[in-house]
């Protein structure tokens, strides 16, 4: 299960984790990224969500949720991100309406910004956006994956408008339980240390725990818990597998101090 409909970025990521596993899957799509995870463990067994971009870091909506559910990471798939512009106006001094993904808005900031007076509408997918301008009149456009449509359909389009050339996605395979983990490939671990007992130095110790044991911290991202001001979650991520000695140790010292929620050891992607 990804996020729909068919000839997204995510449809692509969900095909690219298939052929890794050597596996034989159905593909079933949901409307919006919120959908699709409450789905993971009911009607599907596996979801394949964008969790980070090159360029825009993480989506915060899949953080938060990873907090609320009860979920496991079990592989990252990274996918090479394009994107184009497409119009049903034959000039484009002439767009008044531009219909653009939520986040691929943010990877796409200098051209849009360089549209005159245009107003933004914000789908939940780019194939969204894709369909509402093929329905909408001859003063609108898109910003759309690159190969999602063929040229002739439209008075006018333009490749790379994304900011940057070597634009990415990481995308999370996420189940109820470490469905395909093999220990001896995992070599990345994915935490969330909650904020359940906030007290001064809270993250120095978090941090300590892994620095005095040489582990390699990738990534570390707060989060509001949404109670007060002030409390945070941690989303944190490094190198090595939750079996190893020292990540281990680390583990447990930080769990004596915090609740730690584990989301699981896996294979770092690579493109």
């Amino acid at each position: 299960m990804t996020l729909g409909p068919a000839g997204t970025f995510s449809e692509l990521a969900t095909k690219k984790f298939i052929q890794q596993q050597s596996a034989i899957c159905d593909v079933y799509f949901l409307p919006t990224i919120r959908k699709a995870l409450h789905e993971i463990g009911q009607s599907c067994d596996i979801g394949i969500i964008p969790i980070e971009n090159f360029s825009e870091g993480f989506i915060a909506l899949v953080l938060d949720l990873l907090v609320e559910l009860d979920l496991c990471i079990i592989d990252e798939v990274m996918l090479p991100i394009e994107f184009s512009f497409v119009s049903n106006a034959k000039q484009i001094k002439d767009i008044e309406q531009l219909f653009v993904q939520f986040v691929a808005q943010g990877q796409c900031l200098e051209f849009i910004q360089n549209l005159n007076k245009v107003n933004i509408h914000l789908t939940e997918s780019n194939i969204e956006s894709l369909e509402k301008c093929i329905d909408a009149n001859d003063k609108a456009g898109a910003i759309v994956p690159s190969g999602s449509f063929s040229p002739q359909d439209f008075a006018s389009t333009i490749n790379k408008v994304n900011d940057y050339d070597n634009n990415q996605t990481r995308f999370l395979a996420l189940s109820k339980k470490p469905l395909y983990t093999n220990p001896k490939l995992a070599n990345k671990t994915s935490i969330i240390v909650l904020d359940d007992d906030d007290h001064p130095g809270l993250l120095g110790e978090v941090l300590q725990s892994f620095s005095a044991r040489r582990i390699n911290l990738t990534n570390i991202i707060s989060r509001p818990t949404r109670k007060m001001f002030g409390k945070y979650h941690f989303f944190i991520e490094f190198e090595g597998n939750q079996q190893d000695a020292n990540v281990a140790a680390a583990l447990k010292e930080v769990s004596k101090r915090n609740k730690v929620k584990m989301l699981g050891s896996y294979k770092a992607a690579t493109l």
